[in-house]
C-alpha cells in the first residue's frame, strides 16, 4: 500500500530556474562572464548547486577554476531572493491536498539546501502541505546517493515499498531505482525513455485511490 509520495523540487514541483538564472547571472557577470537564460538553467538542473555551476561556467565559457567564488557569489544572490518568480508546476497544490485528504504522507527529497527549500514551498504556498524536507545538506551523500531517498523515507516513517518518488531527471529516477522506489517521471521534466510519465500530479493522486504501485514499476 502507497502511505507517502516523496517529489523532487526544482523542476518537479517548481519551475524556480527564473530565479536560479538571475542569481546565476548576477554570479557570473559578477566575474566578467556571460549572463545564462532559464532555459539553459533548466538543463543544468538537479545535481545541486556546485553542479550546476559548473555546468553554467561550462555552458558560458567560463575558466572551470572560477567555480568556488561563482558558487559563493550565486549562492549569496539566491539565498536573498529565492522565489520572487518562481512558480508552481501544473496542479501541483491541489493534488497534494488530495494526497493529504487521502492520508498519504507527502516528503521533498532535493539536492538544493534544505532551508532554501523550505523557503521557497513558504513562498509558493506549498509548504503546509509537506510534511517532511530532506535538502542535500540533511545527508552524506545527495542524489542519486539512495541514502538521500531513504533518509526522506525513514523521516516519513515508512518502507521503499509503501512509497512513491516523482522527479524530472535521470538523477531522480537513478536514486529511485537504487533505494527500491516506484518511480514517476513528470512529463515536463528531462525526456527520459523506459519509465512512467505523468502529465499532471492529479493524474497521480488518481492513480493512488485507483491501483497500487510495486516496488519493481519503474
Amino acid at each position: 500500500m502507497t502511505r507517502a509520495v516523496v517529489l523532487d523540487l526544482d523542476g518537479t514541483l517548481v519551475d524556480s530556474a527564473p530565479d536560479i538564472a538571475r542569481a546565476l547571472t548576477s554570479a557570473l557577470t559578477a566575474h566578467g562572464l556571460p549572463g545564462i537564460d532559464a532555459d539553459r538553467v533548466r538543463g543544468l538542473l538537479g545535481g545541486g548547486a556546485a553542479e550546476l555551476v559548473r555546468g553554467a561556467l561550462d555552458a558560458v565559457g567560463g575558466d572551470p577554476a572560477l567555480a568556488g567564488p561563482v558558487l559563493a557569489a550565486y549562492s549569496s544572490a539566491y539565498r536573498a531572493e529565492p522565489a520572487a518568480a518562481t512558480t508552481v508546476h501544473a496542479d501541483a497544490r491541489e493534488a497534494l491536498q488530495a494526497l493529504r485528504d487521502k492520508g498519504i504522507r507527502v516528503g521533498v527529497c532535493t539536492n538544493k539546501r534544505t532551508g532554501l527549500s523550505h523557503d521557497v514551498l513558504a513562498a509558493t504556498g506549498l509548504a503546509p502541505l509537506v510534511d517532511v524536507v530532506v535538502g542535500i545538506d540533511a545527508v552524506p551523500a545527495g542524489k542519486p546517493d539512495p541514502g538521500h531517498l531513504a533518509a526522506a523515507l525513514t523521516a516519513l516513517d515508512v518502507a521503499p515499498a509503501d512509497a512513491l518518488y516523482v522527479g524530472d531527471t535521470g538523477i531522480d529516477a537513478l536514486t529511485a531505482q537504487r533505494a527500491g522506489v516506484p518511480y514517476r517521471h513528470v512529463s515536463w521534466g528531462h525526456p527520459l525513455p523506459g519509465v512512467t510519465t505523468i502529465d499532471t500530479f492529479g493524474a497521480l493522486a488518481e492513480g493512488l485511490a485507483d491501483k497500487e504501485f510495486h516496488a519493481t514499476e519503474q
